[in-house]
């Protein structure tokens, strides 16, 4: 305990003490002198007493209530009880009795008041815990759905500004050039620090201290404080700041600070509470970056089994099938050559269409590997020839460029085709409908169906493998299919950023084709 404390609870029994004191002096003087004594007058006056301890309860606290009650009792006691006391000071003896009463009421009343205190204390204490523990769940449940990195980073300063009640949050990401990216800010004022801006990290700010020392850091004051970052939280009214470090995989990739308008200094511990919300924000960061990692591996290897089919594919068409083409056109010139009563024409005849099916054979595994026509024509005459072999009657309709990205045409017309196969296959539609729209940031694939619905992406069938090559590229897959209703397959994909800022520069041209079987 503090000398600070010491004093005060000195003073204050002092004060318990004096009150007690003062109201045995007052009621010996209404009992003693000043009032008849009667039965009436003594209920008035036990009446008056417990008011009193009443409103020293209420007001000053149980301590002095328990001394004022003491006081009242031992002076009813003195002077209506008998044997009575006469109105005069008391002796040595009675003084002291008096005395031990008083004091025993003080301890008692100091006794309880304590105890109070540290249950409010313990209260209180288990309220911010449970406020804190709360905060965290709703943090961490966020972080459990892999909700985007931004969001989560929204929520922290957010959730760590209203439970320590500080008047400003933001999360800091560092850069390679010295600079820190607000990528999260919330204020109680609605004044917080611009999200995407760049400051330079130099002087002596919490931030530049986190990063240099890559622990937890405090400033009680900004006043004098230098840097980019202290400039600004000083035109926000900031007097003091404190800073947790955000560590991904064992690296310093940011930080979060505090910062109060209070001219009080922040609590004690402050950069310990916001260490709890900062190992929450690294791991957004670290399952945003593993997800990025795998999509991009998925996509090179989505990418790379194109490339190799597409080489499979020109393999095929400029080896085998060309000397099966010139097989096929020799077995005709030694028709030619043998006369149309040749005993072997028949032979030949069987050899060159034999060969002429094998050829026929052999483009539609081609096809089957990578169409020449996505190749060669580009994305609408591919998507075209894919509704005109559907045995289901199809409407297209293509709104874009004819040559996106390879991997984005590439993966739509899988789509198209591996939903449209499914059609076929199950659906049992009399008619269905494609729809691809390009957007700057992304193209969006819809095939519909008028079929008896109930399409389940768990089932195993060749939707699983379309859901894999969308996700893959980074894109979504969504159904509705109703039983008894058709089908739709929505399917969106990102474009990338050089192909955005064309499609934003340029007027999309429809085409709209009903192709029927």
């Amino acid at each position: 305990m503090t000398m600070a404390a010491t004093g005060r609870i000195g003073a204050e029994a002092a004060l318990v003490f004096a009150a007690g004191a003062a109201s045995f002096a007052l009621s010996s003087l209404l009992l003693g002198a000043l009032l008849p004594h009667s039965p009436v007058v003594v209920v008035g006056v036990v009446i008056l007493d417990v008011a009193a301890v009443l409103a020293a309860a209420r007001f000053w606290g149980i301590n002095f209530a328990v001394t004022v009650g003491i006081a009242s009792v031992v002076a009813l006691d003195w002077y209506f009880i008998p044997p009575v006391h006469p109105l005069e000071l008391p002796d040595a003896k009675n003084a002291f009795a008096l005395s031990a009463y008083l004091v025993a009421g003080v301890l008692l009343g100091e006794l309880a008041i304590t105890a109070r205190r540290r249950a409010v204390i313990a209260e209180r204490a288990r309220s911010l815990l449970a406020e804190e523990q709360a905060a965290l769940r709703r943090v961490a449940t966020l972080v459990a759905r892999e909700t985007s990195p931004s969001e989560v980073f929204a929520a922290v300063t957010e959730e760590v500004g209203r439970l320590l009640s500080i008047d400003l949050t933001a999360l800091l990401h560092y850069e390679t050039d010295g600079t820190g990216t607000v990528v999260a800010a919330w204020s109680a004022k609605g004044r917080p620090l611009r999200v995407g801006a760049r400051l330079v990290l130099t002087g002596d700010d919490v931030a530049v201290e986190v990063r240099q020392a890559g622990r937890p850091a405090r400033m009680d004051t900004v006043a004098e404080a230098s840097g980019p970052l202290s400039e600004r939280l000083r035109e926000l009214g900031v007097q003091s700041s404190a800073g947790s470090p955000v560590v991904v995989d064992g690296q310093l990739w940011g930080v979060m600070v505090a910062a109060s308008v209070s001219e009080a200094r922040m609590p004690a511990g402050t950069e310990s509470r916001l260490s709890q919300f900062t190992e929450l924000a690294a791991t957004a960061v670290a399952n945003a970056q593993t997800r990025a990692e795998l999509n991009l591996s998925r996509a090179r290897i989505v990418t790379s089994a194109d490339q190799a089919r597409r080489q499979i594919e020109r393999n095929l068409h400029d080896g085998v099938q060309q000397r099966l083409v010139s097989l096929g056109l020799g077995v005709r010139v030694v028709e030619d050559i043998a006369g149309p009563d040749s005993d072997v024409l028949p032979a030949l005849g069987g050899i060159r269409e034999g060969i002429m099916e094998t050829l026929e054979e052999l483009r539609e595994i081609s096809h089957g590997i990578h169409p020449a026509i996505l190749s060669e024509g580009g994305l609408r005459p591919a998507l075209g020839n894919v509704a005109r072999r559907s045995p289901v009657p199809v409407e297209l309709d293509v709104r874009g460029p004819d040559r996106p990205p390879e991997a984005v045409e590439v993966g739509i017309y899988y789509v198209v085709s591996e939903t449209l196969a499914n059609v076929a296959k199950h659906a049992r539609a009399s008619r269905a409908w494609v729809e691809v729209d390009f957007d700057p940031a992304v193209v969006r694939v819809t095939v519909r169906d008028d079929g008896r619905g109930g399409a389940d992406m768990s089932n195993g069938s060749g939707l699983v493998g379309l859901s894999d090559r969308v996700h893959a590229l980074g894109g979504t897959v969504a159904i509705d299919s109703p039983i008894g209703h058709g089908t739709s397959i929505r399917v969106l994909l990102p474009l990338p950023d050089d192909t955005r800022s064309s499609l934003g520069a340029q007027t999309d041209v429809a085409g709209v084709e009903d192709q029927r079987t």
